[in-house]
């Protein structure tokens, strides 16, 4: 597998990131589906919202992908993933990340998109759900097909409802992704998407799963890498009794084998105990 980064598209995105520590950028894996690489897209620092889309090369279609706050900022815990999405057609995968909480974060700040990207497998599709306003869970579904990729999407939360789960089932049937309110706010009129990418069953599918312990601490971060012989389609995260306190701003694939989870707790901290969990797709 190689990996390539590419030039910005939105909010004054920029070339190649470099090595972002223990969340760091993909480097070649030993073992891959057809053609898997990864693409990367940073969006320059700033203090503001901020989205970046990382785009397939030609001839290749988007498997999954991830988005995190880059190393050395002080944004941690004042800013949410609200947006994860393969898009429709393919050609890449799309991260939104903004400021939460009752004031404005006034550093800057940095996001990271990738996409994984693969040969067209057999049956290859993307599903999207959306559900009823204020509906916090939506199931994305493959039918007769299997999940290789995840993603969800915040309609209209504006950075007063993020991203708290994006879980594929056990049996890779479905895709599942939580909303929740950030704490203090009443936000209406918002709904959620959930994205399923979709295939025929490839060589070698499986789910992998890093459960992470519950604690007070105020940040999580977990890992977990495939089977040797696999490499990941796609990523995924769920934050445990967050209550709308702690921000998911790290799902990433490094060498990509490995996927890397990480949540904070928001600025004023939690008093209760939560847990994070990181979900990985396989395949050979």
């Amino acid at each position: 597998m190689r990996a390539i980064r590419g030039r910005g598209v939105l909010t004054a995105v920029v070339g190649a990131a470099a090595v972002l520590g223990a969340i760091g950028g993909a480097v070649p894996a030993s073992a891959d589906p057809a053609g898997l690489e990864t693409v990367t897209q940073l969006a320059a620092e700033s203090s503001l919202d901020k989205s970046a889309l990382a785009s397939c090369p030609a001839g290749k279609v988007v498997t999954g992908g991830g988005g995190f706050l880059t190393a050395g900022s002080t944004a941690d815990g004042r800013v949410g993933l609200d947006r994860l999405e393969p898009l429709a057609n393919g050609t890449g995968f799309f991260v939104t990340m903004r400021e939460v909480g009752p004031t404005n974060f006034t550093g800057d700040w940095g996001l990271q998109a990738l996409a994984q990207c693969a040969t067209t497998p057999a049956g290859y599709q993307v599903v999207a759900t959306t559900g009823a306003v204020g509906t916090e869970f939506v199931t994305a579904s493959c039918g007769t097909k299997k999940v290789i990729g995840m993603g969800g999407r915040i309609n209209s939360g504006l950075g007063d409802v993020v991203l708290d789960q994006v879980v594929p089932s056990s049996d890779l049937s479905s895709v599942t992704v939580r909303a929740v309110a950030v704490q203090g706010t009443s936000p209406t009129g918002w709904s959620a998407t959930s994205f399923a990418v979709c295939a025929t069953a490839p060589a070698g599918l499986e789910r992998i799963v890093v459960t992470g312990a519950s604690s007070s601490d105020p940040q999580h971060t977990h890992f977990r890498t495939c089977p040797a012989g696999k490499a990941l389609y796609s990523a995924g995260a769920d934050i445990n009794a967050g209550n709308g306190q702690v921000l998911l701003n790290a799902i990433n694939i490094t060498s990509g084998t490995t996927v890397r989870v990480r949540a904070t707790e928001d600025a004023d901290g939690f008093a209760g105990t939560w847990s994070l969990n990181g979900y990985g797709i396989c395949g050979s």
